[in-house]
């Protein structure tokens, strides 16, 4: 599935999508789960969207990273004995974003503060 700029979706959510579904069509069984740079590169985005993509996967507990190893999609009997089905992953994401969301604003926050004491000056 082609990622679209112009999608209301964010990157990282489009991303994670089709990595999604290539993980239940069993793509990546038999071998290592690719590093954020080939996935960067074959998305075209930059290596933080790919990041926040794996993270969201990491969340579903379609995967797990393990320092100086590498990322690796778990078995399909360990997802299912996970408990996670659709509509927990959704809620998750969710979660998820609206947690972001409230780090953007505070960033934000912070950013128009800084401005207002510089105009101060």
């Amino acid at each position: 599935m082609p990622i679209s700029r112009d999608a209301p979706s964010p990157l990282h959510l489009q991303v994670a999508e089709d990595l999604r579904q290539r993980i239940r069509a069993g793509e990546f069984e038999q071998k290592s789960f690719p590093s954020l740079r080939s996935l960067a590169k074959h998305y075209e985005t930059a290596q933080v969207t790919v990041h926040d993509a794996v993270k969201v996967l990491q969340q579903e507990k379609l995967i797990v990273s393990v320092s100086g190893k590498g990322t690796f999609v778990l078995p399909r009997n360990e997802v299912a004995s996970s408990g996670a089905n659709e509509g927990e992953s959704l809620a998750e994401q969710l979660a998820s974003l609206r947690t972001e969301l409230e780090e953007v604003k505070e960033r934000l926050s912070r950013l128009e503060g800084g401005v207002s004491q510089r105009d101060d000056l």
